[in-house]
C-alpha cells in the first residue's frame, strides 16, 4: 500500500517523509524513557541549581534497616550533612533579617532558609527564646518549612527522604556520586556530597490546602504551597470558602474572588491593586502578585515556588475564615508540604 501511494501519487513521497519523521520523532522519546532516566532539580551546597535527566534509577538508604528507592517513587531527598561555610554564613544572616521589621529581606530569608532545609534546623531551634511565642511569627513558622512534624526525629543528622504515597524515610543517602544530564548539555558527575537537595520533577501535583485569611494575609506571610514552578508548568487552582475581615460585618465578608464593592466607610474595593479578601499568588518570594480567585488555568506563570494569601491591609487582626484550595500542576517538582 505504502509502495503504491509513492508510486503513483505526487504527494506519497511527502506523506512517506511525514511518516518517517513522526517514527523517528516516536523514536527518540521511547528512547528517552527507555534509558530510565527522570528529570531532577538539583540544589547544590554551594547554591547553584542543576536541572536534568538523572541516569540512577535507584537510591539506598542506610539507616536502621539498609533499603533501595526508586527514582519513580520519589518525590525529593533532602540531605542532613553539616553547612558548608557558605550557608553558615548564610543562615546566620537570614535568621536575623526573619527577625527583623524589613517585609521584604524577611521573605527572602524565609525562602532561603527553606531552601538549605535541614542544616538550618539547629539554629533555627537555638534561635528561640523561652517566651511565649505567638502567631502570626515567621521565626516560630519557620520550624515547620523546616521540618513536618510527623517526619521529626530525635536524629537531627539524618537526611530526609520523601516518597510520592506519602511515606517519609529517615537515613543516610548512600552512594558517592551519580550522572546527571543537564538539559541540552552534556552529563556530568555530581557528587553526593555536594547536593543540598534533589527533587524528582512530577508530571502531576495535586494538593489540597488552606488558606487562612489571617496566618496567610498578604501583610503576614504568603503560604509556601510547597510547589516549585517551570516554564512549562500549568497551574489549575479551584478555591472554596468564606473570608471575614472584620468578623461579624458581613460587608466585609468575601469568597476567592474578593470584595465586589467597597466595604463598609471605604471607597474602594481595592488594596494594593486587587480587591480585599482575594485569594492572590505571586511565584517566587518577591515575584509579583496576581489573582488567583475562585479559579486560575494557566500556563507559564513563572518559574520558583508558588505562593497563595489572602489580600488585605494593614488592619488583619480581625480576620477569620479560610479558603480550601485545590491546586493541579503538571511539570513541576513537590518540594514539601504547603506551609
Amino acid at each position: 500500500m505504502l509502495r503504491y501511494v509513492v508510486n503513483h501519487s505526487p504527494a506519497g513521497i511527502i506523506i512517506l517523509l511525514a511518516l518517517v519523521c513522526c517514527l523517528v520523532t516516536t523514536g527518540i522519546v521511547q528512547a528517552q524513557k527507555s534509558k530510565g532516566g527522570r528529570i531532577v532539580r538539583l540544589l547544590l551546597r554551594d547554591g547553584k541549581v542543576l536541572e536534568g535527566n538523572l541516569s540512577a534509577g535507584k537510591f539506598k538508604v542506610n539507616g536502621t534497616t539498609s533499603r533501595s528507592i526508586a527514582v519513580e517513587t520519589l518525590l525529593s531527598i533532602h540531605l542532613a550533612a553539616d553547612a558548608s561555610p557558605r550557608e553558615a554564613e548564610r543562615i546566620t544572616a537570614a535568621l536575623a533579617a526573619v527577625q527583623g521589621k524589613d517585609r521584604v529581606e524577611r521573605d527572602a530569608a524565609v525562602a532561603e532558609l527553606t531552601d538549605i532545609g535541614l542544616p538550618a534546623l539547629t539554629p533555627v531551634l537555638n534561635a528561640y527564646k523561652d517566651r511565649d511565642l505567638r502567631e502570626p511569627d515567621a521565626l516560630y513558622r519557620l520550624f515547620a518549612r523546616l521540618m513536618p512534624g510527623y517526619a521529626d526525629a530525635a536524629d537531627r543528622s539524618l537526611d530526609l527522604i520523601r516518597l510520592k504515597n506519602g511515606d517519609v524515610v529517615r537515613g543516610r543517602m548512600g552512594g558517592e556520586s551519580f550522572t546527571i544530564q543537564p538539559l541540552g548539555d552534556k552529563a556530568v558527575t555530581v557528587p553526593v556530597s555536594s547536593i543540598r537537595s534533589l527533587v524528582v520533577r512530577q508530571n502531576l501535583i495535586e494538593k489540597t490546602v488552606e488558606v487562612h485569611s489571617l496566618r496567610h494575609c498578604t501583610q503576614i506571610e504568603f503560604l509556601d504551597t510547597g510547589v516549585v514552578l517551570g516554564p512549562t508548568s500549568r497551574v489549575e487552582v479551584t478555591a472554596a470558602g468564606y473570608v471575614r475581615l472584620s468578623f461579624a460585618i458581613d460587608g466585609w465578608a468575601s469568597d476567592p474572588d474578593g470584595l465586589k464593592v467597597p466595604g463598609p466607610n471605604y471607597k474602594t474595593n481595592l488594596v494594593d491593586g486587587f480587591p480585599f479578601g482575594a485569594l492572590v499568588g505571586k511565584v517566587g518570594a518577591a515575584g509579583p502578585r496576581f489573582v488567583v480567585g475562585r479559579h486560575l488555568d494557566k500556563t507559564g506563570v513563572g518559574e520558583g515556588r508558588l505562593y497563595l494569601a489572602v489580600n488585605d491591609n494593614g488592619h488583619w487582626q480581625n480576620n477569620i475564615g479560610s479558603f480550601r484550595v485545590k491546586l493541579r500542576v503538571s511539570d513541576a517538582y513537590d518540594v514539601g508540604d504547603a506551609q
